[in-house]
C-alpha cells in the first residue's frame, strides 16, 4: 500500500498536521473533484435527477460493503443526530419502559432519549470506568420493561471501544433493541454489522467518511425493521408513490419494506454524492488496512506520549483503542493554542487534548505534535 500516494490526495497535509478527523474531516481531491462536478453540472443545465437517483442506489450499496449490510438496510440522513432519533422514536415504547445509557455518552445519544420522558419511559445509567461500560453493568440494570440499550462503539472522548458483539448478545437475549452511535469508528475500523450484531446504528459523514456535514446514514437490520415504523412520512418512503406528473390521484399509505421508509422527501443529492465518492475511495483502500495503519500511529503517539511522562486518558490495550488519543495537561487551552499556532489540528473535549488519526497521517505529524507537546512541558 502506497500510503504516501494516499496522503497526496490530501491537500491539508501539505501545511497542516491533521489530528482533527473525530471532530471533521479535510476532504480529499476524489471528494471535491465530484462535487465540482456536481456543481457544474447543476449550474449548466440544472442537474439530472435520474443521475441523483441512481447515486443514491450505488451510495446504499458503496456503504452496505463497508459495514457488510444489505443495501435495502441503509437509510440516508443527515447526521448521526438525526438516525439516533429514528431509532429512539421508532421503538415501541409503552409508559413505564426503561432505557440503557451511560454516563460517557456523546450528548447527541442522550437527549433523543432524555426527550422520551413525554412518553413514559425512564432512562438508566449504567457507570463507565475510563469511557468502558461493562456488559455486567448494563445487565444489572435490565429488568422486564427494559426495550433498548444505546451506546457508542468509540466514545468521543477519550475515544475507547466499547464490547458491542458482548453486548449485542446480550440484548439479543434478552430481547431488547441495541442501538449504537459509530461515527468514531466509520472509515477508521472494520465494522461488520452482521458479526457485531447491531440492531441500529447511525453515523454522520463528515468525519471518518471523508464526506461534507449534512449527510449520514441509518442501517436497520431487516429482522427488526418491522417492529420499527418511522415517525413521519413522505412520497419518498411509499412502495407505491402517487405519480404527481397526472391528474389521478389515489392515496394509499403503504409503506416501503426497506429502509428507505425511514427517509423524507428530496435528499441532499451533493451531500449523498460526496459520500458516494468518500466511501468508495475508502472501498478502494480497504477499511481492513485503513484500520491497521491507524491503529499503529495510535500505538507510537501513545508509547511517545508515555515515555515524555504525558498522561494518555485513552487506553493503551489495542483491542481497546481507536483512532483518538487523548492527553492530560494542567494548561489544556494554552498547549491547544500553540498547536494551532504551529499547524498541529486538534480537538479540545472535556479538558484534554484530542488527537485523532486517520489514513492519511503519518508518523512526521505525530513527531510534530509530541515535539511541541514537549516544548510545553518545558
Amino acid at each position: 500500500m502506497n500510503w504516501e500516494e494516499i496522503r497526496a490526495q490530501f491537500p491539508v497535509t501539505e501545511k497542516y498536521a491533521y489530528l482533527d478527523i473525530a471532530n471533521k474531516n479535510a476532504l480529499p481531491i476524489p471528494v471535491t473533484n465530484v462535487m465540482n462536478d456536481y456543481i457544474i453540472k447543476q449550474q449548466t443545465m440544472g442537474g439530472d435527477k435520474e443521475e441523483w437517483k441512481n447515486t443514491i442506489e450505488e451510495t446504499r450499496k458503496s456503504i452496505a460493503k463497508l459495514i457488510n449490510a444489505e443495501p435495502e438496510e441503509i437509510a440516508l440522513t443527515k447526521n448521526t443526530s438525526e438516525g439516533l432519533n429514528i431509532a429512539a422514536n421508532g421503538v415501541p415504547f409503552n409508559s413505564g419502559d426503561n432505557v440503557i445509557l451511560n454516563d460517557n455518552e456523546h450528548p447527541n445519544n442522550i437527549y433523543c432519549w432524555l426527550n422520551l420522558d413525554k412518553k413514559g419511559v425512564e432512562v438508566r445509567w449504567a457507570p463507565t470506568k475510563n469511557g468502558i461500560v461493562k456488559v455486567e453493568d448494563i445487565e444489572a440494570l435490565i429488568d422486564d420493561k427494559t426495550k433498548a440499550v444505546a451506546v457508542s462503539y468509540v466514545t468521543y472522548m477519550p475515544g475507547n471501544r466499547n464490547d458491542i458483539k458482548a453486548i449485542a448478545k446480550l440484548c439479543n437475549e434478552k430481547g431488547i433493541f441495541l442501538v449504537v452511535d459509530v461515527v468514531q469508528a466509520m472509515g477508521i475500523l472494520n465494522l461488520d454489522v452482521k458479526d457485531l450484531g447491531i440492531d441500529m446504528l447511525a453515523t454522520s459523514g463528515h468525519k471518518g467518511l471523508l464526506a461534507p456535514h449534512g449527510i449520514g446514514f441509518f442501517f436497520c437490520r431487516k429482522g427488526i425493521m418491522d417492529k420499527v415504523p418511522p415517525v413521519y412520512v413522505a412520497r419518498s418512503g411509499m412502495v407505491a408513490p402517487v405519480a404527481i406528473e397526472h391528474d389521478s390521484l389515489t392515496y394509499s399509505l403503504c409503506l416501503a419494506e426497506n429502509a428507505t421508509k425511514y427517509e423524507i422527501g428530496n435528499q441532499n443529492y451533493l451531500g449523498i454524492t460526496a459520500l458516494n465518492a468518500g466511501i468508495s475511495f475508502i472501498n478502494s483502500i480497504g477499511i481492513k488496512n485503513i484500520e491497521s495503519k491507524v491503529l499503529e500511529l495510535g500505538g507510537y503517539l501513545t508509547k511517545e506520549l508515555q515515555s515524555l511522562g504525558v498522561e494518555v486518558l485513552s487506553p493503551i490495550e489495542e483491542t481497546q483503542r481507536a483512532g483518538i488519543v487523548c492527553l492530560k495537561n494542567n494548561h489544556t487551552k494554552e498547549l491547544f493554542e500553540k498547536l494551532s499556532a504551529n499547524n498541529v489540528i486538534a480537538t479540545i473535549r472535556r479538558d484534554s487534548i484530542r488527537a485523532s488519526l486517520s489514513f492519511y497521517n503519518n508518523k512526521s505529524d505525530i513527531d510534530r505534535l509530541l515535539n511541541l507537546v514537549e516544548e510545553f512541558k518545558n
